[in-house]
């Protein structure tokens, strides 16, 4: 039985239980339990897409940026990542597993990926990746409970939270909020979740940072 996200929260396929609400309750709960009893850290990235398009793509005001939003998402995840990676003792090298979409794209996740181990990004350079990161992406199909469906799960979450301009605190987002990687003030890549463009929203981003361990910006 494959744990599968959108399945689960509309309560379809094996997760509709025969229309038994009483037993549609009770795997709820179940999930709610063990995503809060579970040691796990969370990291996300939520790229604003038709902001990003507009006033940094077509105005062309920061050429360090890629214009493809799943590359801006990896070079972000990973800036935040290698942070915690550097707080850890003893020091653990970082493994990435992304889920398999197809031969193509994750042939260009993968080059994103070895991008940022040779060139670095505009805040971290090449070697601060090479040293916390190894130097090639896993790639594996959504199957059975393999955690990589609790990324599935934050993902959706952190998307329906950026939609709604970061005051969402319904669903299990309060949940995954308190997983979320902190440290220090929270800024500067030292908070799990970066929402981008932010101008507009970002008194909202901040209060989320306040309530989950941040001093703020």
């Amino acid at each position: 039985m494959t744990f599968h996200e959108p399945y689960m929260r509309r309560h379809d396929g094996p997760y509709y239980f025969l229309g038994d609400a009483g037993k549609q309750g009770e795997f709820d709960l179940g999930l709610k339990e063990l995503i809060e009893s579970s040691d796990f850290v969370v990291f996300g990235v939520g790229v604003r897409k038709s902001a990003y398009a507009t006033n940094f793509i077509d105005a062309g005001i920061d050429p360090h940026l890629p214009t493809d939003v799943y590359s801006l998402a990896i070079l972000m995840l990973m800036e935040r990542y290698i942070d915690y990676l550097a707080q850890l003792t003893p020091k653990s090298l970082g493994r990435v597993t992304l889920e398999s979409i197809g031969p193509k794209e994750d042939a260009q996740h993968q080059m994103d990926y070895a991008r940022l181990l040779l060139e670095g990004s505009q805040w971290i350079p090449d070697s601060a990746f090479r040293n916390w990161l190894e130097t090639g992406l896993r790639f594996m199909p959504k199957s059975n409970s393999h955690p990589i469906e609790l990324a599935d799960m934050v993902s959706m979450e952190i998307y329906e939270w950026v939609r709604d301009g970061c005051l969402r605190e319904q669903g299990r987002w309060p949940l995954f909020s308190k997983k979320i990687y902190c440290r220090d003030n929270g800024a500067m890549g030292k908070f799990g979740v970066k929402v981008f463009p932010d101008a507009d929203i970002r008194e909202a981003i901040l209060a989320h940072r306040l309530a989950h361990g941040a001093n703020g910006e």
